[in-house]
């Protein structure tokens, strides 16, 4: 049974997407996605990874396994589900299929593994601008990992200010200030330390692997978007039929935070068609 803390809105007999966020975020700082897909008869299920959120703290065991932890954390959600499922169909109601996993950076590189490992526990992927393991150096990642983790520090000591500038760059939608604020402060400083935000999976060869529906969308901002134009001819050179690709022009990293009416337009459309809602 998974430990992870997790935000569950919507009934039980609707289609469900699981929300998996990225780096220094949790649940709550996706409310704005919770409400969207919730009042679209979705069963919404928003994930707090481990080290984040209201889900327990990293063991030194586990960081040195950190990437694979990810991996495991989800399919031990994703088989609590199954089992739900399950037993609703025992007792003779009416049983949703799979879910559909929604992952956004260090969350979409989680969801990529566990589509291309455990496929009979989801029903389709999205994907949101993932991170994309093999291509920065361990030092790169080591120096990413402190900086993330003195951009944590900074809003711990001043987290007044924190939502301030947060309110005021205009991107993220007002629900998600504090929640992201608090996210900040309830982080695990340890798995920042290890750079780690991504299962030890080559990007190319986890695309390639995928034999499940899956979406990746993302942007075309520079020094933002971390797949882009780039990234979308390298997945056009694999030519995985499971895999469809969205560009949402303008977009950076956080594809549905800094242009939301298109990221809505093409994951509402293509859930229509993989998981209609209820």
């Amino acid at each position: 049974m998974s430990d992870l803390a997790r935000i569950v809105v919507g009934p039980d007999d609707a289609p469900a997407l699981v929300l998996l966020h990225g780096i220094t975020s949790s649940a709550a700082s996706q409310a704005d996605a919770i409400d969207h897909w919730a009042a679209r008869g979705y069963r919404v299920v928003a994930v707090d990874a481990r080290g984040h959120g209201l889900s327990p703290r990293w063991t030194p065991a586990e960081l040195e396994r950190a990437g694979q932890v990810l991996v495991d954390d989800v399919v031990a959600v994703l088989e609590d589900l199954d089992a739900q499922r399950r037993g609703r169909a025992a007792l003779g109601l009416v049983a949703p299929p799979p879910p559909v996993l929604i992952g956004h950076s260090m969350g979409a590189a989680t969801a990529m593994v566990v589509g291309a490992r455990r496929p009979g526990l989801v029903r389709g992927l999205v994907l949101i601008d993932p991170a994309r393991y093999g291509t920065r150096t361990p030092a790169e990642l080591l120096a990413r990992g402190a900086a993330r983790a003195r951009a944590a520090a900074a809003v711990c000591a001043d987290p007044a200010a924190a939502a301030a500038r947060a309110l005021a760059g205009g991107e993220a939608p007002d629900v998600e200030v504090l929640p992201g604020v608090w996210a900040s402060q309830r982080v695990d400083a340890g798995l920042l330390r290890t750079g780690v935000v991504a299962p030890p999976v080559a990007w190319e060869e986890g695309m390639a692997a995928l034999g499940v529906p899956t979406l990746l969308v993302t942007g075309d901002r520079p020094g933002s978007a971390r797949v882009g134009r780039d990234g979308l001819e390298v997945l056009e050179r694999l030519a995985n039929a499971h895999v469809e690709t969205a560009l949402v022009p303008g977009a950076g990293h956080d594809v549905r935070r800094t242009r939301p009416a298109g990221f809505y337009d093409v994951v509402d459309a293509w859930l229509r068609r993989v998981a209609p809602p209820g």
